[in-house]
């Protein structure tokens, strides 16, 4: 999965669309009683451009795929995907399947563009208990699946192993617990070398969510509108700003770069809270980094991370959803999610399969693995990307002492609901 999380196609642009399949489910599923039926039949599926090895990975899954049911697979390779993506679902040219972020699927399937899948896993019997239960959630909208999850990725911690080791400490010194971070960064800090942090934040919340959240208060509540000046929030996203204050975690741009994994892999950061696919860009871009990884710390003994997602979903508007459904039947079946994890190398959203890959033991994968089964998915209904917005835009003004870390959020909240407001009338 790619390092940067997706923003949403606009609502506004979308409003206008009109769609002839039921947004509500009302129809029944368009599943083949005999998927033999189908053989010759044609399909497209809308992707976004990935790397090389995921390009080859995908091309597999769809020969293994047209082979098993004689359906065949046209690609559909998007270069700006959601510009691009929207103009075909305006004009009604988009795939019958294609990739949604878990982050735009509350507001597509508001929109009506994904069909409802409830019916097509009951008649196939799919097995749902397979897949890791928060990816599954990722794709939920009023009761209602969305989509099947492909892969998903989440947050774990970095350690430069020789920069630990020669600041006299050994990765099982630090804490598994969030609470007791600060002072072991502090400690860290006066024994590494002159230019290093001990540790460095993206200022997202795509990366704090989960903190926020850990006592309990949600950052929308059930009508949409942001939350972000709780007491137990403040509480909760305090110690970073007073970690950041002194200087015990910086942003990559207080480093000269532009994201986490480089200030990590150019040795200006110990450590790191991070998504596993900074694991290849380290190994492919600073080969010489030794790097070792460990699960998020806890939150008052609570396990916390966060999860990146991306589903196949069947297009509401589609003259071939049955054959669709096959696709993604298949692509989300054991066989299929083997070819595209195996040969992707991304972790597979089925717990079977990261069993018999034997990830669980991976010495760098695993505990992004273990993190699959209580991350908190990068959803929150349609809002999010305002709340998000806003988040980002203030929260380094609290990490800066330009304002507390209260009046930035309730500037954030307050900015972000007028939005909301704005957007439901």
């Amino acid at each position: 999965m790619n390092k940067k999380v997706s923003k949403p196609l606009s609502i506004v642009m979308l409003s206008g669309l009109v769609f002839t399949a039921a947004c509500g489910g009302e129809d029944e599923a368009q599943v083949a009683s005999d998927p033999s039926e189908l053989e010759g039949k044609e399909i497209t599926v809308g992707t976004w451009k990935g790397t090389d090895a995921e390009v080859k990975a995908f091309d597999e899954l769809l020969a293994a795929f047209t082979e098993e049911t004689g359906i065949k697979v046209k690609k559909k390779v998007y270069n700006d995907y959601q510009t691009q993506l929207q103009t075909d679902l305006v004009g009604g040219t988009a795939p019958d399947v294609f990739y949604v972020d878990a982050f735009l699927a509350p507001e597509l399937s508001k929109q009506g563009v994904l069909e409802p899948l409830d019916q097509y896993v009951e008649q196939t019997e799919k097995d749902l208990g397979d897949f890791y239960e928060p990816a599954i959630n990722a794709f939920k909208s009023d009761d209602q699946l969305f989509g099947l999850p492909k892969d998903y990725s989440t947050l774990g911690l970095y350690y430069n192993k020789k920069l630990i080791e020669d600041a006299g400490f050994t990765a099982d010194d630090i804490p598994t617990e969030m609470g007791q971070l600060p002072e072991f960064l502090g400690e860290l800090q006066e024994k590494l070398p002159s230019g290093v942090t001990p540790a460095i934040t993206t200022s997202e919340l795509a990366r704090h969510m989960f903190v926020l959240q850990s006592g309990g208060t949600d950052i929308v509540d059930e009508n949409g509108m942001a939350v972000l000046s709780q007491q137990d929030q403040i509480e909760a996203l305090q110690p970073l700003v007073d970690a950041y204050q002194d200087k015990l975690v910086q942003r990559p741009a207080d480093l000269g770069q532009g994201w986490a994994g480089d200030s990590f892999g150019a040795e200006k950061a110990a450590i790191m809270i991070e998504g596993n696919w900074a694991i290849s860009h380290i190994e492919q871009n600073f080969p010489n980094i030794e790097m070792g990884t460990k699960e998020v710390p806890t939150i008052d003994g609570n396990s916390g991370s966060m999860m990146f997602t991306v589903s196949y979903s069947l297009n509401s508007d589609s003259e071939e959803k049955a054959a669709g459904w096959e696709f993604i039947n298949y692509a989300t079946s054991k066989d299929g999610m083997k070819i595209w994890s195996e040969g992707a190398g991304v972790l597979p959203s089925l717990k079977s399969i990261a069993e018999e890959l034997n990830l669980q033991d991976d010495e760098l994968k695993a505990p992004f693995v273990a993190a699959g089964a209580y991350a908190t998915p990068w959803q929150k209904g349609d809002s999010l990307s305002i709340v998000a917005r806003e988040y980002n835009n203030l929260l380094p003004a609290a990490l800066k002492g330009d304002m507390t870390l209260e009046e930035a959020m309730k500037k954030a909240e307050e900015t972000a609901n007028k939005d909301i407001e704005t957007q439901l009338k």
